[in-house]
């Protein structure tokens, strides 16, 4: 199966008035700490500067964490770079396992709250994974299938940006529920 550079963004909630450059230090932290197991943090970038863009990016060099501001929604992306299995569903949980972790994370030592209702998967892959009807079909139910023992029920997802094939492939899954993000990390192991 082939692998891909896949990314996660959960959307924060009630996050009015937050200031993203207040991301600057608690990033700083992370990377003083090595705050995400696996993950060797390197470097803080901030674009809270561009409308609607990346925010503050924390990179890593197996992925990026970034408090983003893409469409107008507000919340952490995570963005994997390096793949260390040839299992697709592993693959997926370990990249929802650390979006999530890094949400437990900032709930913990900020005033935002996430959702898990609701996450935006982005396949970051245009050459492997074109923002085509063909690519979605075949991908939609594997990610369906590898995420449903995680919320422990059916997922529901639509593509985004299916209209124009420049955009990345990607899929905007909705949770019939909100779990808490304990209850998820531990389902993810």
């Amino acid at each position: 199966m082939e692998l891909y550079r896949l990314g996660v963004k959960f959307f924060a909630e009630g996050a009015d008035g937050f200031s993203v450059r207040a991301m600057v230090p608690v990033f700083h932290a992370w990377i003083q700490r090595q705050a995400i197991p696996g993950h060797l943090l390197i470097d803080v970038h901030d674009y809270s500067h561009i409308f609607q863009g990346p925010g503050i990016l924390l990179v890593g060099h197996e992925a990026n964490f970034s408090l983003d501001q893409t469409g107008g929604q507000l919340g952490l992306l995570y963005h994997r770079k390096v793949t260390e299995t040839g299992d697709f569903g592993a693959h997926l949980a370990g990249i929802f396992k650390a979006a999530l972790l890094g949400c437990s994370l900032l709930e913990g030592e900020t005033s935002l709250r996430f959702r898990t209702d609701e996450a935006q998967l982005i396949f970051n892959d245009r050459l492997n994974a074109p923002n085509d009807t063909e690519t979605r079909a075949r991908l939609e139910p594997l990610v369906a299938e590898a995420l449903k023992g995680v919320w422990s029920t059916d997922v529901k997802m639509e593509s985004s940006a299916a209209s124009d094939s420049r955009e990345r492939l990607a899929f905007r899954i909705r949770f019939p529920k909100s779990e808490p993000i304990a209850t998820l990390l531990a389902r993810l192991g």
